[in-house]
């Protein structure tokens, strides 16, 4: 018998009624609506789950070379990030990496089924990140009402992420070209994860957005 997660998110998203899928074994809202409606919304305002990506995690003084010899590329300063193949690497931090697959398999999942990271100061790091989406016109109007910073300015080194607090919630954040166009990528504790999204949307539809699923993005 397979075992399916329930998303951080799950239970804000019912009363749309979402279409649900699995993805690495966590059930997941894929479409919202119509290709129509959800089309419109993102262009607009949508928000999107994303927290059922692969993740890896490890820090310490002894993670940047652990994880270069394992191959993988690393941003060279802190709070900062990149892609390296389907990957998304962050460093948060001096010394903290997390990595995640987007989509498809990638250096995350590679790393999680591999051995558990050994060696002098050197720590994996279990993550139940909510990971959220804000696409749009409208999304850095959304933002600027529930962050404190000015996001379009700190980010606008584009391989910067923030580790800042979004509606009073801290989170992880960057923008990111997704299919041609700008959207913010956020990554909470997911016991904050239904709050969030809840927000979110409701600022979203306010600007005649909404909620997005993750087959949106990905086809």
């Amino acid at each position: 018998m397979t075992f399916i997660q329930t998303s951080p998110v799950s239970h804000a998203q019912h009363h749309a009624h979402p279409v649900m899928g699995s993805l690495n074994g966590m059930e997941i809202a894929l479409e919202f609506g119509t290709p129509q409606i959800q089309q419109a919304q993102a262009a607009l305002a949508g928000v999107a789950e994303f927290s059922a990506f692969a993740r890896f995690a490890v820090k310490g003084a002894g993670a940047a070379e652990w994880l270069s010899a394992q191959g993988i590329t690393l941003p060279p300063a802190a709070n900062s990030w990149l892609m390296q193949d389907s990957t998304l690497v962050l460093r948060l931090g001096n010394s903290e990496y997390l990595l995640e697959d987007q989509f498809v398999a990638g250096h995350a999942s590679r790393l999680a089924q591999g051995p558990a990271p050994v060696g002098a100061k050197l720590y994996p790091v279990a993550r139940s990140d909510a990971a959220l989406v804000l696409s749009g016109q409208h999304a850095l109007s959304i933002l600027a009402e529930v962050c404190a910073l000015d996001v379009a300015a700190e980010l606008a080194n584009n391989q910067r992420l923030l580790m800042t607090q979004v509606a009073n919630i801290s989170v992880t954040l960057l923008s990111q070209t997704l299919n041609g166009e700008t959207v913010y990528r956020l990554w909470c504790d997911g016991t904050y994860g239904p709050y969030l999204w809840h927000e979110l949307t409701a600022m979203a539809q306010e600007f005649g957005g909404g909620p997005v699923g993750l087959s949106f993005y990905f086809k």
